[in-house]
This record gives structure tokens, sequence and C-alpha cells, in this order.
């Protein structure tokens, strides 16, 4: 073994040059392969979280009927008023994984549209009245101001928060004090509490009321809906589990809407770069051993007196092989070694030149140089077998 390693360092010593420009070769080869890999890997990781960020990330349930009656009278009477949603309602769904906000709001207006009117103005604004809880606000990710007096949405004050545009129409300055200002809906008082703009829902041409009050004049919540806001991309997820969230014992009397889930189509994108990044890794492999194989068959030619004059004196076919099998393994590490750095250099750059975020994984430069090696050793086996049939009589008289 020792005699190997001595003759193997004075072999590619003494050829500098051509050992030099094959470790080059094989250090782009497999520097390309790895570049691909990590390519595709950084480019899957990018699409992944562009498809995610694509998908609703907003869902609504509703009560659904039930052989042509209310849900709300299977579910049972609160305060005399037919209730299809559980008073918990809110807490069951944030109590969903990837769930940011959930809340109720409850359309007032059969007619789309209620008369406001600000106390002491005798002209009444057409304004959409909703009512709704500080959960929906908050899964609206509505702009309020100010935003210390949204729990009022939980009581059954006489409060309302009005949109931008509808304080506009009321002739109510938009500010962060309310204070002092008052509308007339129906018969009822009303004391402005804050202002709303748009947000993931459009609020600004609205009068918001408490969810209560809201129950109250509608005798129900049958036409209510839940809104729910999940982290990007849980959309569908959530969707899947939110109707056995809110009505465990009866999943089927609430309906949600549909997100469409990604999952397939980013699992396509990933299997298609996969098998992009196999057939170059398959290219550059093939490639590479090519060109271990044709040097080494230069140097077994090269050295044909060399191997006749070892035979010669005795040494065995297998110690000649052993030279062969020894220069392809280390030309090989050292090339896979250095292609690793090439590899992480080529991804990183091109992350950089795309603003992607670069993924590397640990087995990156544990895999070049045993990818080297592999194909070094691999390729000399042409070599070293052909070595290994040179005849020492023939050899020695070689010119």
């Amino acid at each position: 073994m020792v005699d190997v390693v001595e003759d193997v360092v004075i072999e590619l010593s003494a050829r500098r040059s051509r050992t030099a420009l094959v470790v080059v070769a094989v250090a782009l080869s497999t520097g390309a392969l790895l570049a691909s890999l990590g390519i595709s890997t950084t480019a899957s990781q990018q699409i992944a979280g562009s498809l995610a960020a694509s998908t609703l990330d907003l869902l609504t349930v509703q009560v659904a009927p039930v052989d042509g009656e209310s849900v709300g009278t299977q579910q049972g009477r609160v305060s005399g008023l037919a209730l299809g949603f559980p008073e918990d309602v809110e807490a069951r769904a944030t109590s969903i994984d990837l769930v940011e906000a959930a809340g109720l709001s409850l359309s007032v207006d059969r007619d789309e549209t209620t008369a406001v009117r600000r106390s002491g103005d005798p002209r009444e604004i057409p304004t959409p009245l909703l009512g709704a809880t500080s959960g929906f606000m908050e899964a609206a990710d509505a702009a309020q101001r100010p935003t210390t007096s949204t729990w009022l949405l939980d009581t059954s004050q006489a409060v309302v928060i009005l949109g931008t545009s509808a304080a506009a129409q009321l002739s109510i300055p938009v500010s962060d004090d309310p204070s002092g200002h008052q509308v007339q809906i129906g018969e009822t008082s009303y004391q402005v509490i804050g202002f709303v703009d748009s947000g993931r829902i459009d609020l600004s041409t609205s009068a918001v009321i408490p969810y209560q009050k809201a129950v109250e004049a509608m005798r129900g919540d049958s036409r209510s809906q839940l809104t729910v806001r999940t982290a990007p991309g849980a959309g569908a997820p959530v969707a899947g589990v939110i109707r056995a969230a809110v009505r465990p014992d009866h999943p089927e009397r609430v309906t949600s809407s549909q997100v469409a889930s990604l999952s397939t189509l980013r699992q396509g994108v990933d299997t298609q770069l996969a098998q992009l990044a196999a057939w170059v890794g398959a290219f550059l492999f093939v490639l590479t051993c090519l060109l271990i194989t044709n040097s080494m068959v230069v140097s077994v030619v090269a050295r044909t007196e060399e191997i006749g004059l070892r035979r010669a004196l005795g040494a065995s076919r297998a110690g000649v092989s052993a030279v062969f099998w020894a220069e392809g393994l280390v030309i090989g590490f050292v090339g896979g070694s250095t292609g690793s750095t090439v590899g992480a250099v080529a991804v990183v750059a091109v992350a950089a030149a795309n603003r992607w975020t670069a993924h590397i994984d640990p087995w990156f430069f544990v895999v070049g140089p045993a990818l080297g090696g592999f194909i070094g050793l691999l390729a000399s086996a042409y070599p070293a077998w052909n070595a290994t049939r040179i005849s020492p009589a023939l050899a020695v008289r070689s010119d």
C-alpha cells in the first residue's frame, strides 16, 4: 500500500499540468452537477413560498339550513333567539393551528343599506350596516383608529364604528378622538367610538355595530358568517377541518368556503425540477467519467515501458492496476472537493442575482468528494484493466 501511494504521488507530481487539467475538469463537472441540484432546490423553495403566499388565506363559515328550518332550532335558543353558531365559536376557530384570527359578522340590511344620519342633521345617508365582533375586525385586518375601542363591539352597547367614507358622507371628521359624535340608526342613537378604513375586507363605506345588536335586530344568526384568517398558504388545510371544529356535533350544519389547494401544483413543480436536475446530473456524470477515462488511457499508453519494466521486475497485475485505481481515486476526490466549493458559490451567486434565499444542505459538502472519488474509481476501471494486459516482453521493446 505504501508503494502504491508513493507511485501515485510521484506520477501526479511528474505530470502536474495534466493532473491539474483533469482535476479542474472534474471540479467543474462535479461543481456544475451540485450547482444544478442546489439551484433546483433553491428555486423549488422559492416557488413553494410564492405559491403559498398566493393561496387564499381568508375563508368564511356560514350556518346551513336543515330540512327547511334554521339550524338554530337544532342548536337551541339563547335569550329567546335561535342561534346556529355556539357561543364560543370564535375560540374554537382560533384554537386550530395556523388560524390567526376569527370573528362573527352579520349584515343587518335586508335591502343592502340602512338610513343613517348624524345627530342634529336631518339628512339621511344610505349606509351598509354590519354587526361584528372584535375578532371579525382583527380577521379583516381592518385599519381602525383609535384601536383601543374595538372591544366595545363584544358588548350590547349602542356604539358604532364608521367607515372613513361613511363618516365623510355624514360630515363627521375622522380623528383619533371620536367623542362627542353620535349617529341615529332607526330609533336608536349610537355613540361613535372610532373609524375604520379598508383592510382585507372593505369596511370604508359601512357602519359597524356590536354583533349582539345585529343578532337582536335580525332575530337570530341564520345569516351570520364566521370570517377566518389563516397563515399564508394555510387556507386549504384549515378549510378542511373548520366545520368539525366549529360544530363537532353536527359539522354538516355549517358550510365553509372552498379554498383551492396548491399542494398538487407545488409537488408537480418540485418533481419537474428534480427531473431536470437528474438529467443534467446524469449528463455531467457521464462526461466526467469520459474525461478521466480518456486521461487515464493516455497515461497507460505513455507509460507502457514503465508498466512493462514493473512487470519484468516482479510486479503483479493487481499491483499495476492498483496504481491506476489509486490515481483515479485521488484525482476524483480532489476534484470533487473543489467542485463542492464551486457549486456552493454558484448556488449563492444565482440566488443573490435573483434575490432568493439560498438553500444549501450540509450534505452538499460531503457529496462532492464522495461523488468525485466514485467517479474517479469508475473511470479508472478500463485503464487499470488495460494496463494489466500489457505484456512485459513487448512493453520493454516498445518505442
